[in-house]
């Protein structure tokens, strides 16, 4: 159903718009007379005057017709810019130009009387009519210079006037009524200016701009649209107090994201709500747009490196496949989904235990990409090694991301067989399945945990790499494992649970405040498993650049002065020790995997060379702990330990 403008809306449009004709005209008169009394120093000459009035017909419709050849009347002023002002320009100076080039070529025509019997009554009349200048010819051109540079001023002057006593009007009514918030503008660039203009143009309703901060010495004390700027970022907190700001809009998006990060956790300091600029747009010719204005979040302060992809590798094994996603469903696993739908695969299959979350996704790429994306959603288990045939008997999969398991460490610490059975059996019975079903390649997802594990959920994921590199050496299919660490914001994972307890006021809880991790975005995670799946080489395990690790405690305190509280103050941090399985620290590789560890063809990826196995005795390992895990009392851990001589026990409580 089409949105038709309502009459009453309609009437008001036109109404508004006849007044602002009948102003220009009355302001296109008011400078020509204006000119003629400048000119002629006060005393304007009678006959000179009677010749005005009866060309004023002709001035007004050729200006008003200039101011319509460049849009004039369908600029938006309350956004109006200098390409606004510029059509002003053109639309005077065309109007009046055309005027004056009409004067003189009727009052030719009339003296030399070359105009057709036809015209010659209004070739006289026009002629008279026009002829206001004095014989030198140099007056006239002043007359109408004078003219266009009053009438180019008046309009431009009324219609910025209007604009400013609304805003005016707004802006006091806001701060009267306190109905908004006073914001400081990082950065005062075009970027920031755009944000101030913004802020203005939706009359304060997302904040009122009271100070913009800038590292420019060259702008310290001057105003962006009546907004004074103020020196020095690391000064940030003390203009905070100074203006009484209480929301901040971050609006350097050319900043490295080193200089971002610093100037995000500065701001986080302050308790203000963050707001960011994450990018702008080149709208016409020096016309800036900032993109819609968003909360700053934690992934914001990791100010991780953009991912940059291969865009051409990942498009020549995903375009036009059928791409099989176990686990499809959860945090990982949706947003591999949600990447591999942009390279247009053939058919894309999520597989997932849990139907509520693929439901979810399947609505939401069908709501995105309609028919134009052949999707299923099929629901089942990996641990089901009849249900995995059927699937791939029926879609005939030539990709598999292998994203379904158990991660949640403490968990897996009190089910332990439970992790056995569905981390390791189930990777096993999709690899089986995948060679006998001639799949061209399977890539799963491992974690740093599997390095030195002190948890049952690690070790299970070592002995799915060991499974990987096993397939390899007796497979067609090309097997490889992604190895990366903790994925921001994903099912189960700390930021969810700080927030909800910053939620509820607190405390806090952070088991040590030593603890480390490495952490990824989730879309920075599922795109470089897309790309280590076009350049791995079957065996492959590769090993993601997650960079430095960060204190968990840290990453709690940043998230408690985003919800705009001070940390040990208004939200306390609790320390509950570490729990079952819990290391300090994570690591990226064994120190037997360390010398083989090295660099690939994308920057943000390494790669490990295979172990050598003993495969029988690796096989036979492996049925032991089926049956264990099995047994009702099972004790999967001597089997573990066999299986992953570097995994350590641990369970501190």
């Amino acid at each position: 159903m089409t949105n038709k403008p309502s009459r009453k809306r309609l009437l008001r449009q036109y109404t508004h718009l006849a007044l602002q004709v009948l102003l220009d005209i009355a302001l296109i008169n008011l400078s020509f007379l204006a000119a003629m009394y400048l000119r002629y120093e006060k005393v304007v000459p009678a006959s000179i005057m009677m010749r005005y009035t009866n060309i004023w017909p002709v001035l007004t419709l050729f200006c008003l017709g200039g101011l319509l050849l460049t849009k004039t009347y369908k600029c938006l002023w309350r956004f109006a810019n200098s390409w606004d002002v510029l059509r002003i320009l053109v639309g005077t100076l065309l109007g009046v130009g055309a005027t004056y080039v009409f004067a003189i070529l009727v009052t030719a025509w009339q003296r030399t009387n070359t105009m057709i019997p036809y015209f010659t009554y209004v070739s006289r009349l026009i002629g008279n009519s026009v002829r206001i200048m004095p014989n030198n010819f140099l007056h006239g051109k002043v007359i109408y210079g004078i003219a266009f540079l009053i009438m180019f001023l008046l309009m431009t002057g009324q219609r910025f006037g209007i604009q400013f006593v609304g805003q005016l009007k707004v802006r006091s009514r806001a701060v009267r009524k306190d109905r908004t918030r006073r914001v400081m503008v990082v950065g005062a660039g075009w970027a920031g200016a755009a944000v101030i203009r913004e802020l203005i143009a939706r009359g304060f309703r997302e904040g009122l701009p009271v100070v913009a901060v800038d590292d420019d010495p060259a702008k310290a004390g001057t105003r962006i649209m009546g907004i004074p700027i103020e020196f020095g970022l690391e000064n940030i907190p003390r203009y905070v107090e100074k203006h009484q700001v209480v929301d901040i809009v971050i609006a350097i998006p050319s900043a490295s994201n080193a200089r971002m990060r610093e100037i995000m956790q500065l701001c986080a300091g302050t308790g203000c709500k963050l707001r960011m600029v994450s990018a702008m747009q080149d709208v016409t010719g020096g016309a800036y747009k900032v993109s819609p204005l968003r909360d700053v979040n934690i992934a914001d302060l990791l100010c991780r490196e953009e991912v940059r992809l291969d865009i051409r590798s990942i498009s020549e094994y995903l375009s036009g496949k059928t791409i099989l996603v176990t686990g499809g469903g959860g945090s990982i696993g949706s947003e591999l989904c949600r990447q591999i739908a942009q390279f247009s695969p053939g058919h894309l299959v999520a597989f997932d235990i849990y139907e509520n979350n693929a439901y979810e996704l399947q609505q939401e790429m069908k709501a995105k990409y309609g028919d134009k994306l052949n999707m299923s959603i099929l629901i089942g288990s990996v641990r089901d090694t009849e249900r995995l045939d059927q699937v791939m008997q029926a879609v005939k999969p030539q990709v598999v991301f292998h994203a379904a398991a158990h991660k949640h460490v403490p968990l897996m610490e009190e089910s332990p067989a439970e992790a056995v059975k569905n981390n390791i059996f189930g990777t096993l019975n999709l690899a089986l399945a995948a060679d006998r079903h001639g799949v061209d390649r399977m890539v799963i997802l491992s974690t740093d945990k599997a390095v030195n594990p002190t948890n049952v959920m690690g070790a299970t994921k070592r002995v799915c790499e060991l499974i990987i590199q096993y397939m390899a050496r007796r497979s067609k299919t090309r097997f490889m494992a992604v190895r990366f660490g903790n994925v921001l914001g994903s099912n189960g994972s700390v930021i969810p649970l700080f927030k909800k307890q910053i939620s509820m006021g607190g405390p806090v809880t952070v088991t040590h405040p030593d603890m480390k991790r490495y952490f990824m975005t989730i879309p920075e995670a599922s795109q470089l498993v897309l790309q280590a799946g076009a350049i791995g080489e079957s065996g492959s395990i590769f090993v993601l650049d997650m960079g430095t690790q960060v204190k968990i405690v840290d990453l709690a305190r940043n998230l408690i002065q985003l919800a705009g509280f001070k940390p040990d103050e208004e939200i306390k941090i609790d320390y509950c020790g570490l729990r079952a399985g819990e290391k300090l620290y994570e690591e990226l590789a064994m120190n037997e995997e360390a010398e083989s560890l090295h660099t690939t063809c994308h920057d943000k990826i390494m790669v490990l060379d295979p172990v050598a196995m003993d495969e029988a005795l690796f096989l036979d390992q492996l049925e032991s702990l089926k049956k264990e895990a099995q047994r009702k009392e099972g004790d999967v851990y001597p089997l573990l330990k066999a299986l992953v001589p570097t995994f350590i026990q641990k369970n501190t409580s």
